[in-house]
């Protein structure tokens, strides 16, 4: 059967002297695999530029349910990503972005609300003048509210340590390690009620976002199976040191 999706491109991996096994998350079909044909001659019709990280795609595919591996027959751009492509703050906060779904995202989920918001979230990346030191930062509680486990908002004076096993705030330190301190907590519930257009608070100085950061990858670790170790997370705290 032909069909036709978009589709967020997340990894490659190349296959034989000339081709490409693309994975993607696309509009009808969650996530999926695809063997792009020649796609590394130089004369291919289908381009190898069009599969870097979050490259935004509509593919035209050869689909059987019995395999795990499509042929995709046409591949073209959906839209360019010259914002991001042009600013290494962007550039690094979508490698972070492409990492964490890439790893969260596990076999075939037909979502269409979790792939507008992905979909949207690049685009807004692309093209927002504002500064991006905290997207990642609210990009990650946003996606975990997709898949299901969100951190749930009932920060008290009284509630006030957030426990990541629970997803939620609480009332004096679990009887575990995986929990944010007063001050910690205080910040992740205001971080909860940001969207990706706010600024960060001034409150939010390179110790305390990294210190967020390690504490939400702690977070998917223990609600995401075989999620692993994050590496693009610590270029992010390179680059934004101000």
């Amino acid at each position: 059967m032909l069909i036709v999706t978009r589709g967020i491109v997340l990894h490659t991996v190349d296959y034989s002297e000339t081709s490409l096994i693309v994975k993607a998350f696309t509009e009808q079909f969650g996530m999926q695999s695809y063997l792009v044909k020649g796609v590394r001659k130089t004369k291919s019709r289908i381009k190898r530029n069009l599969f870097g990280p979050l490259s935004l795609v509509e593919i035209t595919a050869n689909r059987k349910e019995s395999t795990a591996l499509s042929i995709a027959r046409d591949v073209s751009c959906q839209r360019q990503l010259n914002g991001i492509a042009s600013d290494i703050n962007k550039s690094a906060v979508a490698m972070f972005i492409n990492e964490l779904v890439y790893r969260s995202i596990q076999g075939e989920m037909h979502d269409q609300q979790l792939f507008d918001f992905l979909y949207d979230t690049i685009i807004r990346l692309d093209g927002t003048t504002e500064a991006v030191a905290g997207f990642h930062l609210v990009f990650a509680l946003q996606l975990a509210h997709h898949l299901g486990f969100g951190p749930h908002d009932n920060y008290t004076r009284s509630t006030n340590i957030f426990d990541l096993e629970e997803a939620h705030f609480r009332q004096g330190l679990p009887d575990h390690p995986h929990f944010l301190d007063e001050k910690l907590s205080a910040l992740f519930h205001e971080m909860i009620g940001l969207s990706q257009e706010d600024p960060l608070p001034e409150n939010f100085q390179h110790a305390t976002r990294l210190a967020l950061l390690e504490k939400t990858m702690e977070f998917f670790r223990l609600h995401v199976p075989s999620f692993g170790e994050m590496k693009s997370h610590h270029i992010l705290s390179e680059i934004f040191r101000d």
